[in-house]
């Protein structure tokens, strides 16, 4: 057999494992969506279902386990989120043998909801701001006897940055790695930043709205890391003061996670140019290289320079 880098489960064959393995009898099984990991939609005569199966060679299983339990953690906090649900043996991360290599997998009750559309409005961002500072607070008591990796600077911009530096124009090689220099000397300072458990991809793209409010989901970057990096995103928008004010209503914001922001805009940039020029050719071909992605955070990271540098 040649050697997969990734394969795609025929949905008949893996809803049949998992009735098996989860002791449910899933009626359908379709595949929602493939990019870095796989979901399906599931299905018994009484209720839907979520499952995420991961890529090989991504988060080991123990990354996984810390992810549902911080999943759990949120709920028994009243947290709007997606219910685990485990298999029949108590555990609540599987392990699908695939041609690749074992995936770990985790099944998830299925959310109602649309996801926001525009035109967006500030009382929908400060709603928003609310649900992240809840998120923040319920994190700040989950401990986990299970590993994963932080959101620290190492991970989320020293390694990105090397590993495509090759792969950058030299102008561009010495405007990120002048960036990058920035970012180091800007937290190099002690100057009172908040750590802890963040989201890692605050986003609309990540939100569910129906008749009970919002719901938060797809807590794939979720781990330790600099709190202001859960603002970073929303605070290029034109609903940040919106959604400032909803935040505070729940927990403040300080000054210095205010003023790492424009710091962590380029750290998610550089982290972003890294998945599109060396990750998503993987999965989608090179034909993904020409979609707009990696010109428009070249753009992004051009933009900060002028204020940065």
């Amino acid at each position: 057999m040649i050697k997969t880098s990734r394969s795609l489960v025929d949905p008949v064959a893996l809803r049949d494992h998992l009735s098996e393995v989860y002791g449910i009898d899933f009626r359908g099984c379709t595949l929602i969506r493939s990019l870095v990991n796989d979901v399906y939609h599931l299905a018994n005569s009484e209720h839907s279902y979520v499952l995420k199966l991961y890529r090989a060679g991504g988060r080991p299983p123990a990354e996984v386990r810390w992810e549902a339990e911080l999943a759990t953690h949120l709920s028994n906090a009243g947290l709007a989120v997606p219910q685990v649900v485990p298999l029949a043996d108590g555990s609540e991360v599987g392990l699908l043998e695939a041609a690749e290599g074992a995936r770990p997998y985790l099944l998830s009750t299925f959310v109602l909801g649309t996801k926001p559309r525009p035109p967006f409005t500030g009382e929908l961002y400060r709603s928003f701001g609310e649900l992240v500072a809840t998120f923040h607070d319920a994190a700040d008591t989950f401990r986990s006897t299970n590993p994963r990796r932080p959101a620290d600077l190492h991970h989320t911009l020293d390694r990105p940055l090397a590993e495509i530096a090759p792969d950058l124009a030299p102008p561009d090689r010495e405007l990120l790695e002048g960036l990058a220099i920035a970012v180091q000397d800007h937290f190099a300072r002690d100057d009172g930043r908040s750590w802890g458990i963040c989201h890692g991809d605050v986003t609309l793209d990540n939100i569910l709205q129906n008749g009970a409010g919002l719901t938060i989901h797809d807590f794939d970057l979720s781990a330790e890391g600099y709190r202001a990096t859960d603002f970073a995103g929303v605070a290029g928008t034109a609903h940040w003061s919106s959604f400032v004010d909803g935040y505070t209503t729940k927990r403040p914001i300080a000054t210095a996670d205010l003023a790492a922001i424009p710091y962590l805009r380029v750290v998610g940039a550089i982290s972003n140019l890294r998945f599109h020029l060396q990750d998503k050719p993987l999965i989608r071909g090179t034909e993904s290289l020409h979609e707009g992605w990696v010109d428009g955070e070249l753009d992004v990271l051009r933009r900060a320079a002028v204020d940065l540098l």
